[in-house]
């Protein structure tokens, strides 16, 4: 059947208010999902007994946890027939078709893949939690396999080497297929048979003291001290004159926040900062283990390997990139460490100015916010999550034409009650994809907020599949078979789609009591943070699986998303939504400028550590770590006594404690590279009327919609309108680096 989408009228009074209260009134939710028909133009008379019972994001397969051995056996058969059919290509017509058949590969992988890591992290029920678990790691371990298969490695290289067949790809298919090449050379395919198994041990090990260094933190074992409970102000349990403090995060951070005593501070601080021998040869090993298997590939360091696909492209340009914002910024930090001496100076009161002390930073801090902040009324009655759903949809209608639309979830179809769908709909193109909200807390949930891609979007009417079936096989042993009819064809696009599946998991309170859940300024600004990934994801519908929405460089990816924190603080968006709960008064612009005042108070100060993290993090894995006198203790207390505010402290080791170290390793400048794009975007093109469609559709056309399938330096260049950017040389680095009024 051909399915067909046109425009129509993306947003009724009736939907807008429906989206809200399926979120803040847990009686119209019950409603909704018993009578969708209330909310939608589709009809559900049959009673909910009789309905189809459905599996997880409405695959039949998945009604059950043994689902995922059937689709996991689905898709290892399809996907070795796409194997045969690859390596079997020569003619050129075959041979033209190998990028797509290699990205539809993918698909079929990634589609169980990406399920199944989700199901693991979020299902409730244990069984679906540990076969999707068993499922994902099954699946990783054969599209490792696929990464050292050399026959599809030589026959793209064929590809690509071939001047007629090549010079007919597109800009994205020539992008797709270099994003192949790269994961095949960064498997170590291109080396002598001897060093590819010196390849493998090198990577087993690596993740095998990446988990040990990542169960060796301390914050998962305590030591104790014992001070004078007079020193303590009757903050802790006494027993006799002594109190006993435990180095566990919340009770170290309450000493060092709370504490008069500097000497009670400064052994808390070094008590909780402190590493064993083994604790930092662990470390060492973990980072010399990477540079030994960047050396094995020809690299020079390991973050020659990590950033050899990224935006800012090689550790050189990382280096001036990090200094040059450390130089730019430092002024704006030593402000914010002048308050803190002078609070020092006035409790010792004494003339001069004093060193603050890495134990003092803390107390010091709680001190000048005390004294510089008044008590401030809540915020959170604004900000109803049903609220800021229904703003992030008028925000969206108005920079895209695009909102959410309630939509009917099927039996089956969703892992908890508690979960809610929304149609995501273009006023052009009609339904482009679909987000599930699991934004509520409950027992045993990952904490964290989080974008999950269940499918990406790609072209499929191009599939050809039945030419992945030699003349020797049965159709009717493979299983059902896509057709050109299947996927969804947008309004003014050729071709047809599978539109985005994802998923937004939140930990907000559950609305009880006839009460909405009720964020804070920090959970709302989380919410459309995770949006802004949402959209890039709707947005970004490449026609190549590999490169679609948030399938870009991890220093890009960000972008999208800290760019939408920005439009939170703006009172012409908060217009849009922000009313009190009860009431339905509009937020007070003195209101959210008071709390915006103190967010941000010392962020100047914390800018500065997340700076000299970053560039910890690229000296850790330079090529230092090959040096025989590699010490990570001594690296971090040069660094902070150069980059940093405040003095090393002898006896501590606090690079033990940077677990990012291992998932993200020679990446962790990402976070800044990104804000400031973000805050620069931000200035030029939203800040004067953040609601003007103009900008919107700019921001759309030149970095949205490319997912990953574009250079983000033209993408950001294009935005700005800056050609100095759109380069993408050492000289845009710089330029980033200088734009400190954008963090």
């Amino acid at each position: 059947m051909q399915i067909t989408q046109v425009m129509c009228d993306i947003r009724t009074p009736e939907k807008d208010e429906s989206l809200r209260l399926i979120f803040d009134n847990i009686n119209v939710w019950n409603e909704f999902t018993n009578r969708s028909r209330i909310f939608t133009k589709l009809e559900f008379d049959a009673p909910l007994s009789t309905r189809k019972f459905t599996g997880l994001f409405r695959n039949s397969e998945l009604t059950s946890p043994q689902g995922f051995q059937k689709e996991a056996e689905k898709a290892v058969r399809r996907v070795k027939l796409l194997i045969n059919r690859i390596v079997n290509a020569n003619t050129d017509e075959e041979l033209r078709k190998v990028v797509k058949n290699l990205d539809r590969l993918s698909d079929v992988l990634c589609s169980v893949i990406d399920t199944a890591e989700f199901v693991r992290t979020v299902h409730p029920d244990q069984k679906f939690s540990q076969e999707a678990n068993r499922i994902y790691e099954y699946l990783c371990s054969f599209m490792n396999s696929l990464n050292t298969n050399r026959e599809l490695y030589q026959v793209l290289k064929r590809v690509m080497s071939t001047p007629s067949i090549y010079s007919q790809f597109s800009s994205e298919e020539r992008q797709v297929a270099l994003i192949f090449l790269r994961d095949f050379e960064k498997s170590g395919i291109h080396l002598p048979s001897s060093d590819r198994d010196k390849f493998v041990q090198l990577s087993d090990k690596i993740i095998a003291l990446g988990r040990k260094f990542t169960h060796s933190q301390p914050s998962k074992s305590t030591k104790i001290i014992e001070v004078e409970a007079s020193c303590l102000d009757g903050y802790s349990t006494k027993n006799g004159d002594t109190a006993r403090l435990s180095t566990k995060p919340w009770e170290a951070q309450m000493i060092l926040k709370l504490i008069k005593d500097e000497n009670i501070r400064k052994e808390m601080f070094i008590a909780s900062n402190s590493a064993t021998k083994e604790q930092t040869d662990l470390l060492e090993n973990l980072l010399r283990t990477r540079g030994e298997l960047a050396r094995l590939l020809g690299m020079d360091s390991y973050s020659h390997v990590f950033l050899i696909d990224k935006m800012i492209k090689n550790p050189d340009n990382v280096q001036t990139f990090l200094r040059t914002l450390a130089d730019h910024h430092r002024p704006k930090a030593l402000a914010d460490l002048y308050l803190l001496k002078e609070a020092k100076r006035q409790e010792m009161k004494r003339k001069e100015l004093p060193t603050v002390n890495a134990w003092d930073r803390d107390y010091y801090t709680e001190k000048v916010k005390a004294s510089s902040t008044q008590p401030m009324i809540p915020i959170s009655p604004y900000f109803s999550v049903g609220s800021v759903i229904q703003g992030l949809s008028r925000l969206f209608s108005k920079l895209y034409g695009i909102s959410f639309e309630p939509s009917e979830i099927l039996p089956g179809e969703t892992w908890h009650d508690d979960v809610r769908k929304l149609n995501v709909i273009d006023e052009q193109e009609g339904k482009i994809g679909t987000i599930y909200c699991d934004l509520f807390n409950r027992y045993g949930k990952y904490l964290n907020a989080a974008h999950y891609t269940v499918r990406c979007s790609r072209r499929v009417d191009d599939d050809d599949s039945i030419g992945d079936i030699p003349s020797d096989i049965d159709v009717s042993e493979i299983g059902e078979l896509a057709t050109p009819e299947q996927g969804v064809r947008l309004h003014g696009r050729n071709g047809r789609y599978q539109l985005p599946i994802i998923v937004l998991t939140c930990d907000f309170s559950k609305p009880k009591d006839g009460k909405p859940c009720l964020l804070s300024l920090v959970e709302a600004e989380t919410l459309f943070h995770e949006m802004g990934h949402a959209m890039h994801s709707m947005i970004g519908r490449t026609d190549f699986h590999n490169v679609s929405g948030t399938r870009c460089p991890t220093d890009f990816v960000e972008l999208p998303s800290i760019l939408m924190e920005h439009f939170v603080y703006s009172p012409t968006v908060l217009a849009l939504f922000a009313k009190h709960y009860d009431t339905r008064k509009p937020i007070p612009i003195d209101l959210i400028n008071s709390h915006l005042k103190a967010r941000t108070q010392f962020s100047a100060m914390e800018t500065q550590y997340q700076i000299l993290m970053a560039l910890l993090d690229q000296i850790y894995h330079s090529t230092l770590a090959m040096s025989p006198d590699f010490d990570t203790t001594v690296i971090l207390a040069n660094l902070q006594d150069t980059v940093g505010l405040f003095p090393s402290v002898p006896g501590t080791a606090w690079q033990i404690q940077f677990g990012h170290l291992f998932g993200y390793g020679a990446g962790y400048y990402s976070y800044l590279f990104c804000r400031i794009l973000a805050g620069k975007l931000w200035k030029q093109v939203f800040e004067k009327d953040p609601l003007k469609r103009e900008a919107g559709q700019r921001f759309r056309d030149e970095v949205l919609r490319w997912g990953g399938s574009r250079d983000p330096w033209l993408c950001v260049g294009k935005a700005l309108q800056d050609e100095k950017i759109a380069v993408g040389d050492c000289k845009s680095v710089s330029l980033v680096g200088e734009w400190v009024d954008c963090l």
